[in-house]
């Protein structure tokens, strides 16, 4: 199979009128049997009827594939059930139609798409197809394999969305005119006749049911409401191109009367208070055309060439649907076929004429407004020569007073710019004493309460001549240490800002080559002294040499370790190594504690932050953001690993230096 079968012009289908919509599969079979079945001839239109249409169709299949798809159309079916043979005589059913939801068809389309899996084994089958519709009842099937479905498809539903962007185009085109030129309203009604143009052939071609998230029955309904609309649009829209206002008065009156029944129908069957009737569509359909094509003759005896194009562009688009409404009708005129079979052709004849007069009239509309504005500006033109005079003497005279008046404004702008720029960094000052007052006082305050009340307990011990106060004198020292180092470190954290600044700006920075295992050493020695933790400390045996200012290395390895022994439980260990790669070399500080979230391990870095809310522990929040500024500026890096429950491990990474 190298394309689609056409089923219904390959002379395989016949098909059988229930007039009372009762029969059952069983009596169709019986009936079949007995001869009740017909052929289908081709492009088959019932009309507008209330039977229900049964289709029979035996297909062949070859024994070497056993998947297909039946694409039923049109789209506008209410009711469509495929009955599949099965292998016990029994017979298994899909029912879809624009009655039932989109969603729940078993391949998305815009047409009916049934897949088949017939049994190789038997590949004759016979199916049965049973229709509804209150909209025109016509039936086309083709069988499809999927992939030739999917190839075949592919460029004509292109080409169908090229046909309606053009459309679009074209109305938001006129619409763009229509704001140009807002005295004519032709092309506004022009843009609205594309525009529901496009909106009937989608709901006409099914396309509207598969895009909208509308309510089956409610989408229904507007697809039916949408002739009565297209009607008044299309009587209206001719109407103005043809001057009818102008030239018949009273066939305009008759239009407009046309037009206002066709809204109020539109808007009684989209909101379902009148019931649709295919009768009265065809019959208002049918008087459209007439009452249209009576108006072109007229103009063309009367030798209104000058609107030739327009009647071309309706004779071209609605010349056809005469044959299609009398057969709808039940008068078989001319050669038999339906919506679905009318030639693409004509529309777009009739499109090219339309959009060809109203450039033409947009031509016109624009050599008006040209004339007049070269009128108009001839008008201008001689008052603005009385006026030049009169103004270059005024021009003069103001010249001096405005010079005098800008140096003014000048130097007024400038002192003031200056005295705002004064004021906000006189109120960016004063904040930042306040912030830094607030720290301090808050921060200084734990670590002098220590030493104060260590040092009262001491005077106290002192005053007790006989009581032996040598094993509470070491522990009392330490805290007097630790408290006392840890204003000293706050200390050096607030100034190192200064310092940090100094070398953005140049200033100074005092470079000289370090090694990093001694400084690490030095800091563990140093906090040793007065802390009973046990700190292990594990080095390299070669020299891990940076190039740095040694003060604000010292200061971040100080903030890394009483970090790890604030943070981490006073039984754990801390780990401080030292290792070296090609190009850098590495300082890591491990602690044991709670660890950090991961959302936080990058906000802990910024100034004034601190992420543990226990308020037993102390600080700045300037430490790490501190720390991290001095290994940037030293071409360097300062990063954490941290496991929630496990710990951290802060790692500082500087450019080794190589003698």
């Amino acid at each position: 199979m190298q394309k689609g079968i056409n089923l219904d012009t390959a002379g395989t289908i016949s098909y059988f009128s229930d007039a009372s919509g009762n029969d059952t599969l069983q009596d169709i079979i019986v009936k079949d049997k007995a001869g009740a079945f017909r052929p289908l001839p081709q492009h088959w239109n019932a009309g507008y009827t209330s039977d229900t249409i049964w289709m029979k169709f035996t297909l062949d299949f070859p024994a070497a594939d056993n998947k297909y798809w039946l694409e039923i159309s049109p789209a506008t079916l209410d009711d469509v059930v495929l009955y599949i043979p099965q292998q016990n005589q029994s017979y298994s059913r899909i029912q879809m139609g624009d009655h039932h939801p989109a969603t729940e068809r078993p391949i998305l389309h815009h047409n009916f798409i049934f897949p088949l899996s017939p049994d190789t084994a038997h590949p004759s089958h016979t199916y049965y197809v049973r229709l509804q519709s209150t909209n025109t009842m016509t039936f086309q099937a083709t069988l499809w394999q999927p992939h030739i479905f999917i190839s075949d498809h592919s460029r004509p539903d292109s080409l169908v969305g090229a046909y309606y962007g053009v459309r679009l185009f074209l109305a938001l085109f006129a619409f763009i005119l229509w704001l140009w030129l807002r005295h004519n309203n032709i092309f506004i009604l022009y843009a609205l006749y594309q525009c529901i143009v496009c909106s009937a052939q989608a709901f006409i071609g099914g396309m509207a049911q598969i895009t909208l998230p509308i309510a089956p029955l409610t989408i229904d309904a507007l697809q039916k409401s949408m002739n009565f609309l297209l009607m008044a649009t299309v009587l209206f829209f001719y109407a103005s191109l043809f001057q009818l206002k102008q030239l018949l008065p009273g066939i305009f009156r008759l239009i407009q009367g046309l037009t206002i029944l066709e809204l109020l129908i539109f808007t009684g069957v989209a909101t379902q208070i009148l019931p649709f009737s295919g009768l009265m569509t065809n019959v208002l359909a049918l008087l459209n055309i007439f009452v249209l094509m009576y108006c072109s003759i007229w103009l063309i005896y009367h030798k209104h060439f000058d609107l030739l194009m327009y009647v071309l562009a309706l004779w071209a688009g609605f010349g056809g649907y005469i044959f299609i409404i009398l057969q709808n009708l039940g008068i078989d005129i001319g050669p038999p076929t339906t919506m679905v079979n009318l030639p693409i052709l004509w529309s777009l004849l009739s499109l090219i004429l339309l959009t060809l007069g109203i450039v033409n009239i947009a031509k016109k509309e624009a050599e008006k407004k040209l004339k007049a504005k070269e009128l108009a500006l001839e008008l201008s033109q001689e008052s603005e020569r009385l006026l030049d005079q009169r103004v270059h003497e005024r021009t003069q005279e103001l010249a001096l007073i405005n010079s005098k008046l800008n140096e003014e404004i000048t130097e007024r702008q400038a002192l003031q710019t200056m005295l705002e720029d004064s004021l906000q960094k006189k109120k960016e000052l004063m904040q930042a004493q306040r912030d830094f007052f607030a720290m301090a006082s808050h921060e200084f305050r734990t670590p002098l309460a220590i030493i104060d009340t260590t040092s009262q307990r001491l005077a106290l011990l002192q005053s007790q001549p006989n009581l032996d106060t040598s094993s509470m004198l070491t522990p009392a020292l330490r805290k007097i240490r630790r408290s006392s180092q840890r204003m000293s470190r706050i200390i050096d954290n607030f100034l190192s800002v200064d310092k940090i600044e100094a070398i953005q700006t140049n200033l100074s920075f005092s470079q000289k080559i370090l090694n990093l295992a001694q400084l690490a050493k030095s800091s563990v020695d140093h906090y040793q002294d007065f802390s009973d933790r046990d700190i292990t400390l594990e080095l390299i045996s070669d020299p891990a040499n940076v190039l740095g200012d040694q003060y604000l290395i010292n200061l971040v390895i100080s903030n890394l370790i009483d970090n790890a022994l604030k943070y981490s439980p006073n039984n754990s260990n801390v780990i401080v190594r030292v290792f070296q790669g090609q190009h850098y070399c590495h300082l890591e500080v491990q602690d044991f504690g709670d660890g950090i979230a991961p959302e936080l391990q990058n906000k802990i870095f910024e100034k004034y932050v601190r992420i543990n809310d226990n308020t037993t522990v102390h600080g700045t929040g300037l430490g790490l953001h501190v720390a991290r500024n001095i290994a940037e500026h030293h071409r360097g890096q300062l990063i954490v690993r941290s496991t929630i429950g496990q710990g951290s491990c802060f790692r500082l990474t500087l450019p080794r230096h190589n003698d």
